[in-house]
């Protein structure tokens, strides 16, 4: 079970490193030199830790229009969540979250869709649609 749960985390990280990767090479594309600008460059570990918990108690307790804040004492840096949308896709419970981060000299912020799937994880579905 716990090789399992190894093996999860991994495939996780290599999905958040992938979607980076493709995000990055976009920007790339177009002139744009996104590493230089997005806060996440400059993230600590404690820092993914505090931004992840904090997202996922927004994705499941909060209410809409409603703010979660993180801040890390040791790095500096941090960011919100705010809940704007609740949604069912496929039956899946989904939410679009506004999300702030602060790192290093970079700001970032954009609205993006989540859902959670069958184990109870929550999983970017991407850019949340505008109204």
């Amino acid at each position: 079970m716990e090789l399992q749960g190894v093996l999860v985390r991994k495939i996780k990280n290599l999905v958040v490193i992938l979607s980076l990767m493709a995000l990055t090479a976009t920007a790339s594309a177009l002139g744009l030199r996104l590493e230089e600008f997005t806060p996440i460059k400059y993230f600590t570990k404690e820092d993914w830790s505090q931004a992840k918990q904090v997202a996922k108690t927004a994705l499941e307790q909060g209410k809409l229009d409603e703010t979660f804040d993180w801040h890390n004492e040791s790095s500096g840096h941090s960011g919100s969540y705010t809940v704007l949308r609740r949604v069912e896709i496929d039956g899946r419970n989904c939410g679009d979250l506004l999300i702030k981060h602060k790192a290093g000299p970079a700001n970032a912020r954009g609205d993006y869709r989540f859902c959670q799937m069958p184990n109870g994880e929550w999983k970017t579905m991407g850019r949340a649609p505008s109204n």
